[in-house]
């Protein structure tokens, strides 16, 4: 498949705002490649989170491609339809692959579209699913710009850039338990800083994000820092300035 220019006619609704997107992560040049030549992406039934349902799929591609296009958003599919298909069935010329078996849900798209500006994670990091929105993906400077939060952490992520603080949202606190994130981290030379919101709801669709417990903070040498929602809603802009100095006192933000 060709891809279409952006947007083609039908791409944008008038209501961007309230169009799903689901950004998903390409660690595999030939995913992509399927993608962009066969119309389908898969996505593992066993890690898919629970708001599947999207207009369009945007996709994040890691460490595997070229240096010039990793770490970002660059391409944006709509798409057609779902259904459930074993790996074995979806790429019949890898029989015995170990997750031959697996089941997935097949999606497939109309024509993959070049996003007008590419989404770039500033830090490099890796991340899971993000349930974001059209108009969000086409305004979106980096990758934290993506996720919905309540509105008390939309305020402060809106006074952190105000005040060009350095932080990143939704951040693993370990690789290999990708369900635990700090909500804001700080990440400074001379320490990381997990800010945790209390009485947070987690929506449905975060199937693998739950609050940090503090042993895993603990073991992790994170420092934790927590916060209610109506504490944040109170008071954004203070809560950026005592970020910030946070930042200062643990020698500035790692590169």
């Amino acid at each position: 498949m060709n891809p279409e220019t952006f947007p083609p006619d039908s791409a944008l609704t008038d209501d961007a705002e309230n169009t799903p997107v689901l950004v998903v992560v390409v660690n595999d040049p030939a995913d992509l490649a399927r993608v962009r030549e066969q119309g389908w992406y898969r996505i593992p039934l066993a890690r898919t989170p629970r708001r599947v349902a999207a207009e369009y799929l945007a996709f994040y591609q890691t460490a595997a491609f070229p240096a010039e296009e990793r770490w970002a958003v660059r391409w944006l599919g709509p798409v057609r339809g779902y259904h459930i298909a074993t790996r074995r069935e979806l790429i019949p010329e890898e029989p015995t692959h170990p997750r031959a078996s697996d089941r997935y849900y097949k999606v497939t798209l109309g024509g993959l579209m070049p996003l007008p500006h590419p989404v770039p994670s500033r830090r490099l990091r890796r991340i899971t699913f993000i349930p974001t929105t059209l108009a969000r993906l086409l305004a979106a400077e980096e990758i934290n710009d993506l996720w919905i939060k309540s509105s008390a952490q939309e305020r402060l992520w809106a006074a952190l850039k105000q005040a060009d603080v350095d932080a990143e949202r939704q951040y693993p606190l370990r690789e290999d338990l990708p369900q635990y994130v700090a909500d804001f981290a700080l990440l400074c030379r001379g320490g990381r800083v997990a800010l945790i919101v209390e009485d947070e709801p987690r929506a449905e669709d975060e199937l693998r994000e739950s609050p940090a417990p503090d042993y895993l903070l603990a073991a992790g040498d994170w420092t934790a820092l927590r916060v209610t929602r109506a504490e944040l809603a109170a008071d954004p802009a203070g809560w950026a300035a005592r970020l910030s100095a946070l930042i200062q006192e643990l020698d500035g933000a790692s590169q």
